[in-house]
């Protein structure tokens, strides 16, 4: 990858301005007099194909809706009325920063951090005895500067810190600020290890949005003569920092993906996502040698908390795609697959209920997710692989029975195993109609179903970080994903030809999907 050439720069400025604005985040920091008004950086204005302009909606990630009017003043995008209330709300401060990503319709997803880099709580943990937001008929019209907010006094702060301390890290979002000496080591700030549950691993992948793995080493380093250590991005770390280009007052996202892997997202000093960072180079690099991570591991946080269900929360897909694929191109490979024809009707299926999923940055509560032993009064016939099936399982993935990949395809796909490097095999899946239109369903393997997925109906879907919940509509052997599955569809705008990759977690309630969109796999 370039990072000095001017030309690579303007060809990735170029086709990052023509993503979906959905696809795009923008980072803002709270600076000055923001507490009344906000300011819209005018360099995230310009990456925007709309205009941001009217009555917005921000949801937090415990749910909570508020609704901001963006006036335009001089040529300025301004957040006016509802502002203040959401300042008041969050308690924010100067040097906090705001993660924005726009859902459409007038919607943006908002992850707040505080300035040492650390989530505020009380915009992820939803605590039950305070008033929903959008319970209290909080349009922005009838919000007015003189209302009197509600504040939140300490013992509530240390509740919600208590209950975010309790939730997995890969719940957790973590901020690292470009400062000081950081170009061949990076000090991993205190707050965020606080933050991080149990032990922080040795070594780490860093993922970026277009699908680039780095491995970084992280070291011990004593500071003082009272022997005080920090931990510090070590081995690799400079080479990121290059390959990027890095500045004073960059800023990373980092989101945890559990096996020592993080998402990140890269935004310049402006807020603006780095387009190297997102845009597919269509030379890839050399895939490089698989080894396992280091098992030495430090101790660096001090909670100790009980182990909660996995929350909504931060993977990949920012991609030029300029048009989709022609659907004549895929429909010999739709004929042929078997989970498209409708064969298997599916028997005592519940009603819908995916019209009540939210495709975004939500919030649950509950005990986490239990293994459940097969019922014994269900017989399930032991999956049989056909031949090409058995071929995949050595290279670390799967397809369904009827599915072919091009040699393009299978190319493509195995240096994407390759990179994720994970000890359950990927389950991969070509888009066709059925999964991207009506009846919208995705059907696994019997033998990874069988091997894998156990018994539980309900899972969550990762995808550039935003989590969405699906439901399966029975037990049976042969999983058919319905409820959910079409607002996770649509909500990523995947299309016929798209190939999803599914890389299920450690927890088996989470599988992060990797996308390569059609254009990539150059098929044959």
């Amino acid at each position: 990858m370039c990072t000095s050439c001017e030309c690579c720069k303007r060809r990735d400025e170029y086709y990052y301005r023509n993503l979906d604005d959905e696809k795009k985040y923008f980072l803002v920091l709270l600076i000055g007099d923001f507490r009344d008004e906000m300011i819209i950086p005018e360099e995230i204005v310009q990456r925007f194909k709309r205009d941001i302009l009217g009555e917005i909606k921000l949801e937090t990630r415990n749910g909570d809706n508020h609704a901001i009017v963006v006036a335009k003043i001089e040529e300025k995008r301004i957040f006016t009325v509802g502002w203040r209330q959401f300042v008041a709300n969050y308690d924010l401060q100067i040097g906090d920063l705001l993660m924005f990503r726009y859902k459409g319709n007038s919607q943006f997803n908002v992850i707040i951090f505080d300035k040492l880099g650390r989530e505020k709580a009380s915009s992820v943990v939803l605590d039950p005895f305070i008033p929903r937001v959008q319970d209290r008929g909080n349009e922005a019209h009838e919000i007015g500067s003189s209302e009197k907010m509600d504040v939140q006094c300490g013992r509530c702060n240390n509740w919600l810190e208590y209950h975010y301390a309790d939730l997995d890290n890969e719940n957790k979002y973590f901020l690292m600020l470009m400062m000081g000496d950081f170009q061949y080591e990076m000090d991993i700030p205190e707050g965020i290890l606080q933050r991080f549950k149990g032990e922080f691993p040795r070594e780490i992948k860093l993922e970026t949005q277009n699908r680039r793995s780095y491995k970084i080493g992280v070291t011990e380093n004593k500071l003082d003569i009272c022997y005080n250590q920090k931990l510090v991005f070590s081995v690799g770390w400079g080479k990121f920092v290059e390959t990027f280009g890095l500045q004073m007052g960059d800023t990373i996202v980092f989101i945890y993906n559990g096996n020592s892997q993080f998402s990140v997202i890269i935004f310049d000093k402006h807020g603006r996502e780095k387009a190297l960072s997102v845009i597919v180079d269509p030379v890839p690099p050399p895939v490089q040698e698989r080894r396992p991570y280091g098992t030495d591991i430090v101790k660096s946080s001090h909670f100790y908390p009980q182990p909660m269900q996995r929350q909504p929360f931060i993977v990949v897909n920012g991609l030029p795609v300029e048009s989709p694929p022609i659907e004549g191109q895929w429909r010999a490979q739709l004929e042929m697959d078997k989970s498209c024809q409708g064969s298997r009707a599916a028997i005592n299926t519940p009603p819908s209920e995916s019209s009540g999923l939210r495709g975004s940055l939500s919030f649950e509560h509950g005990q986490g997710v239990r293994d459940v032993p097969v019922s014994s009064n269900i017989v399930k016939r032991k999956a049989k692989l056909s031949s090409s099936q058995k071929e995949q399982l050595r290279d670390g993935y799967i397809t369904a029975h009827k599915t072919k990949l091009t040699l393009a395809q299978k190319d493509v796909v195995k240096q994407k195993v390759q990179s994720l490097e994970s000890k359950i095999s990927i389950f991969v899946a070509v888009m066709y109609k059925c999964n991207v239109e009506s009846p919208f369903f995705l059907t696994f393997p019997n033998y990874y179903a069988q091997k894998y997925l156990g018994e539980e109906a309900r899972m969550h879907l990762e995808l550039l970080g935003v989590k969405w919940q699906v439901r399966f509509p029975n037990n049976r052997g042969d999983k058919k994903l319905k409820h959910g599955w079409k607002q996770f569809v649509q909500g990523n705008n995947l299309k016929m030809g798209d190939i999803c990759l599914f890389e299920l977690l450690s927890n088996q309630s989470t599988m992060v999907v990797y996308v390569i969109p059609a254009n990539d796999a150059n098929v044959d």
